[in-house]
């Protein structure tokens, strides 16, 4: 009695959540047990808990012990009449083309051909090993019985027997799936991306010439040891110039051509010590790293990070020493310093060649490049242009004016506009492709870096992109991935409770939730790896979420959701995320250079966080017509969504949730009447000072600068 006092009272339906059934299922295991219940809402007693628990633990047991005994007796006679994998990759294989057809057609012949042809194959009697089946985490039975090629009535009718009561689309761990498959005799691999390996398998299946192709080279280096100023010297261009504060802040690769017709593909990666993860991604696609080391410097912090990277990844180095035109210059010290860090250059006995140049001279740039091209001739690179393309995402965005841009580099195969394509959980047909000088181009082969428009969302830097038959597969295999990982987050939620979580929360004081959103895929990675090393054993970041695009309404739901800040990195939210976190009391911190981050997230934990200068929204409006007037330019025909638009105050432009650009108004008017300020509700026109690039739809934000003393 003292045990059932301690069991709480349970519904039925959570009674079915634990014992991995449907509500129904139970409802009429319960019913056969006498028990009164009326729906899947009924409470059930201690003792009706302890008698249904105790039934269900003895099933499982019989169930169990029968699996044993058919184990035993398999072992003593002749294997059971299956299929092999050979029969099952030919009904795969005319599935799928079947399913390249559309509509009814396709499904008519479909049901026909399993009809007709799955049955009869697994009529078919044969000795020999079992067949093999690869599946992911959280398959269902009715994909089990896809891969099996085995009726989905035989294979629910074998998960009941070994008791689980388990519907067609229910998601089941890996060790009951493999439980029923071994019951089939078929052996199971369980893999972490789905198709990965048939995809790859059949890439490579199809026949093409094995050709030289242009090597892949990543700069490495601490921060502002001239890594991009090198890169600018030898493709003749100003990169450096468009990133904030001369930082590097995201990933990039560019092709440079020279004259005797060769080709070198450059990834320059940001040195600053948040671009860890960008720099790992950098390693695994490159061939060769570019080792900088400023030569009034030394090897520092991050040198050795990337020194770290290039050997665990079993990529060669080249050391370029660069400054080497400043006074202050010391190449051989620079050497030793890198001789004590087991990076021994030719001119000291090593392997490792190295070129001292100054990106501002041009002074042995010529003999970089041809020690470069000298490494990757010993390296042999080929590639098989004739085959479906296989690449690398380097990094992903939404574009205002394109949409979702996914920068990727090819490395075998060469992709086509209009192929269709996966990358890590999203898919998509290439509708345009851009090479890094923003040219239109056709297709990418071997060792091209390429901006490629048509995803259906932003993928995850580092994920591969592959190319795939039809739109059906890739649709299917994102499909697939996709419902894996919202499994996994949601049993990664059941781990902790809400009541668990909350008073986590009131109890330590000390926890910062923070959701991180960013304009590129990357950038929010290298921010929640910045973020989450701050902190002590008193106070610690949390990431709550982080991801590309504009701040949302769902990004502020989450974040009052779970008492958090919202980190935006040149992004900005839109009109009604910022209404709802004015309402939900969520703050929403915006910054365009990455230290910046880093600095107030610190300062906030210390809590010694006193701005004296803050952004105060004042109102927005959305542009709904355009007018071109001579001599002054285009203004912007607007309606007033919410709070105001000041004539003195400052503006800001926003794009599908990105800002394009800031300053001022030259001129606010209502019906030709001059106004200081038009409220939300009216319309008016909007000159924005020296900028007429509006398009319709955009946002025009007004906000002020003003001095607020405030602690945590």
């Amino acid at each position: 009695m003292a045990e059932q006092s301690n069991v709480k009272k349970l519904r039925v339906y959570e009674l079915a959540k634990e014992l991995n059934l449907s509500s129904e299922a139970l409802l009429k295991v319960i019913e056969e047990m006498t028990i009164p219940v009326k729906s899947h809402m009924s409470s059930l007693s201690p003792e009706d808990l302890l008698k249904v628990r105790n039934r269900f633990d003895r099933e499982k047991e019989a169930a169990r012990t029968r699996t044993v005994r058919k184990k035993k007796k398999k072992k003593k006679r002749r294997q059971k009449p299956r299929v092999t994998a050979e029969a099952v990759k030919t009904v795969k294989d005319t599935l799928a083309r079947i399913d390249s057809g559309t509509g009814r057609s396709r499904q008519k012949k479909r049901k026909k051909y399993r009809e007709e042809k799955v049955e009869k194959l697994h009529e078919t009697i044969i000795d020999g090993d079992s067949a093999l089946i690869r599946i992911t985490e959280f398959t269902s039975p009715s994909e089990l019985s896809e891969l099996m090629e085995m009726p989905l009535s035989k294979v629910i009718g074998k998960f009941m027997e070994l008791g689980v009561m388990a519907t067609a689309n229910q998601r089941l761990d890996v060790e009951t799936v493999s439980l029923v498959a071994h019951e089939f005799n078929f052996e199971v691999e369980v893999v972490e991306s789905y198709g990965a390996r048939e995809l790859e398998e059949r890439r490579v299946s199809v026949n093409g010439s094995e050709e030289t192709r242009i090597p892949i080279i990543t700069v490495m280096g601490h921060v502002d040891h001239g890594k991009t100023a090198l890169l600018d010297r030898i493709r003749q261009t100003n990169i450096m110039a468009t990133e904030s504060g001369g930082i590097t802040q995201h990933i990039g690769a560019y092709i440079s051509k020279f004259g005797d017709g060769k080709k070198i593909t450059f990834i320059d990666t940001p040195g600053h010590e948040a671009f860890t993860a960008m720099r790992t991604r950098g390693a695994r696609v490159t061939d060769i790293v570019i080792l900088v080391v400023a030569a009034d410097s030394r090897v520092m912090p991050q040198t050795q990070e990337a020194i770290d990277h290039a050997r665990a990844a079993k990529v060669p180095i080249v050391v370029a020493i660069t400054k080497i035109d400043l006074p202050t210059t010391n190449p051989d010290f620079i050497k030793k310093d890198l001789a004590s860090h087991n990076v021994l250059i030719e001119e000291w006995g090593g392997e490792v060649l190295c070129s001292e140049v100054s990106s501002i001279t041009g002074e042995n740039i010529e003999d970089l490049l041809d020690k470069l091209l000298m490494q990757a001739e010993m390296l042999e690179l080929t590639a098989y242009p004739g085959r479906p393309a296989k690449g690398t995402v380097l990094e992903g965005e939404v574009d205002p004016r394109r949409g979702t841009v996914v920068n990727a580099i090819i490395q075998d195969g060469t992709l086509r506009v209009e192929d269709d394509f996966v990358a890590g959980r999203c898919r998509g047909r290439v509708r345009a492709m851009y090479d890094e000088n923003d040219n239109e181009i056709k297709e990418a082969g071997p060792g091209t870096p390429v901006q490629i428009l048509g995803c259906t969302d932003v993928p995850d830097a580092g994920e591969p992109i592959v190319a795939v038959s039809c739109e059906h597969e890739a649709k299917r295999i994102a499909r697939r991935r996709q419902i894996v990982q919202r499994e996994r987050e949601l049993h990664a939620g059941r781990m902790i409770s809400l009541e668990d979580f909350w008073q986590k929360t009131v109890d330590n004081k000390g926890i910062m939730n923070l959701v991180v959103k960013a304009d590129v895929q990357g950038t929010a990675e290298a921010i929640v790896d910045t973020l989450t090393k701050l902190g002590n054993e008193e106070v610690s970041v949390n990431i709550i979420r982080s991801g590309a695009g504009g701040i949302s309404s769902n990004d502020v739901n989450l974040a009052a959701a779970s008492n958090a800040i919202i980190i935006g990195f040149r992004v900005r939210p839109d009109v009604r995320a910022r209404e709802e976190a004015s309402a939900r009391d969520v703050e929403i911190a915006t910054f365009s250079v990455i230290h910046q981050v880093e600095e107030t997230i610190t300062r906030a934990l210390s809590g010694l966080l006193k701005p004296e200068e803050r952004e105060e929204f004042l109102g927005s409006a959305e542009v709904r017509d355009l007018f071109k007037v001579p001599k002054i330019g285009t203004i912007a025909g607007s309606y007033v969504i919410s709070g105001m638009i000041k004539r003195n105050a400052q503006i800001r432009l926003v794009r599908n949730g990105v800002d394009i650009w800031s300053g001022t108004v030259s001129s606010l008017k209502r019906f030709k009447e001059d106004k200081k300020e038009v409220k939300s509700g009216f319309e008016c026109g909007i000159g924005l000072s020296g900028y007429n690039d509006i398009k319709l739809g955009d946002v025009i934000e007004s906000f002020e600068i003003v001095s607020i003393a405030r602690e945590l």
